[in-house]
């Protein structure tokens, strides 16, 4: 918090973003999510006005799990397909896959096991093209696992 004073004292905008990310994390962490939402959201007004993608990219997809986390599934979906977009236009494979991963979380919360399974596929590619197998295999675990009934055309 006094770095947030700090940097709001001085002005600093980009920083003061970053403090208002960081604070929403924690007030995740303790499930705090209304409170969580209000400093992303502070967080996000800051980025989208300085065109700082990155910040951005970061602020929808936490805004994401938190809607996904309160069944608020239709703005779960629109936070992360916003991070997603962001994230492929700047070639973030590896945050790509993750994006991938949360939108299949939520198709499978919808009960649309084949569009669960679609991303999870492409995010499963995505992290094989870039050499990570531990999450691979992680979400091979997914897919045979908790996705096992997205073989049927649900």
């Amino acid at each position: 918090l006094k770095g947030l004073s700090i940097h709001k004292e001085i002005g600093n905008e980009v920083d003061i973003a970053q403090d208002c990310g960081n604070l929403g994390a924690i007030h995740q962490m303790q499930g705090e999510l209304e409170q969580a939402e209000v400093m992303y959201r502070k967080a996000l007004d800051i980025d989208e006005k300085y065109g700082r993608q990155e910040g951005m990219v970061a602020n929808y997809a936490n805004l994401g799990l938190i809607y996904r986390r309160r069944g608020e599934l239709d703005q779960a979906e629109e936070m992360l397909r916003k991070a997603l977009a962001i994230q492929e236009k700047l070639g973030l494979r590896e945050y790509m896959a993750n994006q991938c991963v949360n939108l299949g979380s939520v198709a499978k919360d919808r009960g649309n096991l084949r569009q669960a399974r679609e991303l999870l596929t492409t995010a499963r590619g995505l992290f094989a093209e870039i050499g990570m197998p531990h999450k691979v295999e992680w979400v091979q675990g997914l897919l045979d696992g908790s996705t096992h009934e997205c073989a049927t055309d649900k």
